[in-house]
């Protein structure tokens, strides 16, 4: 065979396999292999059939639900219909009792008062109700002339007025004032008159004297120099009651011995906070400043207040044998402190930055102070509380 012949025969198998088919719902005619159904659809059109079937299922759910919808209205439409029954029975029930009452005094007609009718309060008639004027007494020149000369009276029970003369001023005592301030107040008048007299007010002093000042803990920090620039951070939430004592080159004798004078006028029970030691690891041994301590227990034991160690710090620029003396102080001042009574603050790990130390290894930085003094004034707060 002839390759003509060979092509002619393909394209008569080809016209055999594909066919022309129309849709039987659009009408739509297509190619197709093989002898396709007699009932053929094309892809669309079950695709639209799929959809209103959807749909078609869709209305029905609806319509069941507006149904239910109906019947649930319609069911308490009766419920509140019934309860509405009940209450006006109750009501004419009451309406009867009260109405039994009134008879006498009003029509006796039956009044019909539905559910949501407010009942609103019977306003007394203008004949029941009592009017005056409080301030008829200060229309009278003589009711307000009595009552100008009684506020003189308490006027001048609260003032002390000077025998200086004219054009001084008056010192006014008011239930305010604290008796330290009229104190103050009476001294500086009688400062200013030089005659000496007494100007206190009759029964002042005895007052005075027996009544009794309430003040707030005293704290007061003491130590040796490196307690320099931390009084701002350590006093700033009560610079009144708080004190910082910095005591340059002073050992625990020098504190032990300055305690009571330092302490002098300091409360009742205050708060003290010793930081102490670092002099004494340079010159003395451990059994001496070990005594040294004993000896200032005994002396904040005859003050009895609440006293808190404060750790020794490290010193940079010694080698490591004074460091570690430190540390076995401080393992030992913690101990001592606990089986006498005592607190002990560390800030060993604290202060382990070379920064936080000044160029001679041994006093703080400014940041050294800062944090010195912020952990303190925590320290503070924490034993206040």
């Amino acid at each position: 065979m002839t390759d003509s012949e060979v092509a002619v025969g393909v394209t008569h198998v080809a016209d055999d396999t594909m066919k022309m088919t129309g849709c039987g719902s659009c009408g739509m005619y297509m190619i197709l292999e093989g002898a396709p159904g007699k009932s053929f659809v094309c892809m669309k059109c079950r695709l639209i059939e799929l959809m209103e079937e959807k749909i078609r299922g869709l209305e029905m759910q609806v319509e069941s639900l507006v149904e239910f919808r109906k019947g649930f209205e319609q069911i308490m439409e009766q419920r509140h219909e019934v309860s509405e029954g009940k209450s006006s029975d109750l009501q004419m029930e009451a309406g009867l009792g009260n109405s039994e009452g009134r008879l006498g005094e009003e029509s006796g007609q039956w009044k019909h008062v539905t559910k949501r009718t407010r009942q609103r309060k019977r306003r007394a008639s203008e004949g029941e109700i009592e009017l005056q004027n409080r301030f008829a007494e200060l229309e009278n020149e003589e009711g307000a002339q009595q009552v100008v000369t009684e506020g003189d009276r308490a006027r001048k029970k609260r003032r002390a007025v000077s025998p200086i003369g004219k054009g001084e001023e008056l010192m006014e005592i008011t239930p305010n004032m604290s008796p330290r301030r009229i104190q103050d107040g009476l001294r500086r008048i009688t400062r200013e008159n030089g005659n000496g007299k007494n100007l206190q007010p009759e029964g002042t002093g005895d007052r005075l004297e027996n009544s009794t000042i309430t003040r707030k803990r005293q704290v007061y920090v003491i130590g040796d120099s490196l307690l320099r620039r931390i009084d701002r951070p350590v006093t700033r939430a009560d610079p009144e009651n708080r004190r910082v004592c910095c005591l340059p080159g002073a050992k625990i004798r020098d504190v032990d011995l300055r305690l009571k004078r330092i302490l002098k006028g300091a409360g009742k029970n205050p708060l003290i906070i010793l930081h102490v030691g670092t002099n004494d690891t340079a010159r003395f041994s451990l059994e001496s400043i070990k005594g040294d301590y004993v000896r200032l227990g005994r002396t904040l034991k005859e003050i009895e207040a609440q006293v808190i160690f404060s750790g020794i710090l490290p010193v940079p620029r010694e080698g490591q044998q004074r460091c570690d003396k430190i540390m076995t102080i401080n393992r030992w001042l913690r101990q001592w402190c606990y089986k006498e009574g005592f607190g002990m603050y560390g800030h060993w790990e604290a202060f382990m930055d070379r920064g936080q130390f000044s160029r001679d290894g041994l006093h703080l930085s400014r940041e050294g102070n800062r944090l010195l003094g912020w952990r303190l004034a925590q320290l503070i707060k924490r034993a206040l509380n």
